[in-house]
């Protein structure tokens, strides 16, 4: 009984010992399972966007800023990019229309006070003349200035009107009106103190400024003194060669440039004058069968 008790000790602990080696074995011929950390997903907080005022296109010096001119772009945020630039919603981009570029600037270069030089200030109607040009400004009125309906940006010619005394050296000579037009194809770049060309209502001028070459500038000045200075509106097309061949450019009539008129060519109860030293009209008139020559200066 005892021998037997012994056996079954000994087979158990057989059978334990070989569970045991049999579990230490397959635990070292798996890999152990690391866990992953879970890596945090932080979402960082989206900047709003800061927008400043730039250039959309080439502005050179001189150039009357329009809403066409200019547009809005992102830009890197500083502190003191409010101080330095025009920023969205702090200013308004109207605040530049009607301005004068003073010194060029490229497209998306930003807009600034200082290169640009708005109406009042010091200098801004010597941005506004082209290179070379002058400015010399003359009275109008509702007649002179054709009712108000002339804006910066528009051509005009200036007519002039006065009295001119013609006849014989010494004697007593006629005195007639006439009209002539002194300067063609002008630019106006202000009326009375105003340069702006967005503002397309009518008013009633006074003072109208006009571009122009330092040879007109004493051509307007003369003709002040002389008589009385109009203003012609020019059409904005120019007109168009009607006879031409299929496929050729368009050519453009010239158009009538510095001329004259006569008080006699607009009225017809004023006769012009007669021309001195010119040989009269001879007409032959016949009575009863007889011819006879009647000469008329």
């Amino acid at each position: 009984m005892a021998r037997k008790i012994i056996l079954v000790v000994f087979a158990l602990l057989i059978a334990g010992t070989t569970i045991w080696f049999v579990r230490n074995w397959a635990g070292s011929q798996t890999q152990p399972v690391v866990a992953s950390p879970v890596a945090e997903v932080v979402q960082k907080k989206e900047e709003p966007k800061v927008k400043i005022l730039v250039a959309a296109r080439d502005l050179p010096a001189g150039t009357l800023v329009r809403e066409e001119h200019l547009t809005w772009q992102v830009w890197p945020k500083a502190d003191d990019l409010q101080e330095r630039y025009v920023v969205e919603n702090v200013r308004p981009m109207n605040e530049f229309f009607g301005t004068v570029v003073r010194r060029g600037i490229t497209t998306g270069e930003p807009i600034t006070d200082s290169r640009t030089v708005r109406p009042g200030q010091s200098g801004f109607l010597a941005a506004v003349l082209s290179p070379g040009s002058r400015a010399i400004s003359i009275d109008i009125d509702a007649t002179s200035g054709i009712a108000g309906f002339i804006f910066p940006g528009d051509r005009v010619d200036v007519v002039l009107t006065h009295s001119v005394t013609r006849g014989a050296e010494g004697g007593e000579g006629s005195t007639r009106h006439a009209s002539e037009t002194v300067l063609t194809d002008v630019r106006v770049v202000a009326m009375d103190q105003s340069t702006n060309d967005q503002n397309q209502q009518a008013a009633v001028r006074r003072i109208a400024t006009l571009e122009v070459s330092p040879k007109e500038v004493e051509i307007i000045s003369v003709a002040r003194e002389i008589g009385r200075l109009s203003l012609s509106l020019r059409s904005i097309a120019r007109t168009e060669d009607e006879e031409k061949s299929e496929g050729q450019p368009v050519t453009l009539t010239e158009e009538r440039g510095r001329g004259y008129t006569w008080d006699s060519e607009a009225s017809a109860l004023i006769s012009a004058p007669r021309r001195s030293g010119g040989t009269g009209k001879t007409v032959v008139v016949v009575r009863a069968g007889a011819a006879d020559k009647k000469s008329f200066d």
